[in-house]
């Protein structure tokens, strides 16, 4: 799951965030009027130019593309540190495309006109280790956040393959959650560590698959998440499975070339099989934007869980407008990086209530 807007350009400065486009209230994309099955996909536009953006070396992506395959040793893409502020890693979106494996957020990013998501270590950015609960609405506003009053949390993948737990619940996180697979042709090799090593610190964590609906049904999709490492257990510690479906590739067309309906039965079919797999129906990720494009802004999925995605955020009490399926959000990407690694998430209540929605079983 990684990227809208500061990670949605792929930048991390704020004088590019704040001419960057915002998905969910208002697109600066418009809604498409037909069909997109029956439309011609739109490419990306190209990748804007910026002072801030380092040129970059191809690396082996982290992670294994199918299982019986030997990982490389995980590697961001190098940077060029005259370039970008210390503690900042540029990863290549033409990269992730390429082997497959990509972030949380990337199709964003890439439908942004963005050529890199970009990752930051805490101490790069200018928010210390506080809490959620200790800022005030106009003092998140001026510090750049997080949402007040929110359970903070982040997302991660193979690419942070070095993420210390330990000092996440100390900077106030209390959950996670951490890419497992994406389609039917990659698994994370850091997965299972990672989602271990959450649990061991206490935080609430939950496996998530990045969809990739031209490449197999939704639940080939599914099975291939519980077959490799994806799960779910009735341990009150577990996050529901988290479907991560976002804008396809300039090759893919925005929706996988899939018209409204086709696109709701994928999603109905990824639904159906893990529903039969834990009795809990999964977590979406997406933006306003994808679900009224893809699916015709459905209404169809009111118990699915929404983790919205959206920033730059410029009013931190809420996500603004949500898909029909959904009255209120559960969990809210706000930014692509800050005190806690990968992107910066919450929940939308207090530690109770998420420890209620973790203890759930349907």
């Amino acid at each position: 799951m990684r990227a809208p807007i500061s990670r949605l350009l792929g930048l991390g400065t704020a004088a590019v965030v704040a001419g960057a486009i915002t998905f969910g209230s208002g697109p600066a994309v418009g809604v498409t009027a037909t069909d997109p099955g029956t439309a011609t996909p739109t490419p990306s536009a190209p990748a804007p130019s910026s002072p801030t953006q380092p040129a970059t070396t191809a690396t082996t992506a982290p992670g294994t593309t199918a299982p019986e395959t030997a990982a490389e040793p995980p590697a961001p893409e190098s940077t060029d540190p005259a370039a970008a502020p210390s503690g900042v890693d540029q990863l290549s979106i033409a990269e992730m495309d390429r082997t497959g494996n990509h972030t949380m957020g990337a199709g964003i990013a890439a439908h942004a006109g963005a050529s890199h998501v970009t990752t930051a270590s805490p101490d790069a950015l200018a928010v210390g280790g506080a809490s959620a609960q200790a800022f005030s609405a106009a003092s998140a506003a001026r510090a750049g956040g997080p949402p007040p009053g929110r359970v903070q949390g982040f997302d991660i993948s193979a690419w942070q393959p070095s993420v210390n737990f330990l000092q996440a619940y100390r900077n106030g996180a209390r959950f996670v959650y951490v890419k497992a697979t994406e389609g039917t042709s990659y698994v994370s090799s850091t997965y299972k560590q990672q989602y271990a090593t959450a649990k061991q610190r206490n935080l609430y964590r939950g496996g998530y698959v990045y969809a990739q609906p031209s490449q197999a049904s939704g639940a080939a999709t599914a099975n291939y998440f519980f077959k490799h490492g994806g799960q779910w257990s009735k341990d009150g510690k577990t996050l529901p499975p988290l479907l991560d479906i976002e804008y396809g590739s300039a090759a893919q067309g925005t929706c996988y070339g899939k018209s409204w309906s086709s696109m709701r039965s994928w999603i109905k079919d990824f639904n159906r099989t893990v529903v039969a797999k834990t009795g809990r129906y999964p977590a979406i990720y997406t933006t306003t934007d994808w679900w009224k494009r893809c699916t015709n802004n459905s209404n169809q999925f009111s118990k699915n869980p929404l983790f919205v995605a959206i920033y730059p955020v410029k009013n931190f009490t809420t996500p603004g407008t949500l898909g029909r399926s959904w009255s209120k959000w559960t969990f809210w990407q706000w930014a692509a990086s800050g005190t806690l690694p990968g992107d910066q998430d919450v929940y939308r209540n207090d530690i109770t209530y998420l420890k209620r929605f973790a203890s759930r079983t349907s």
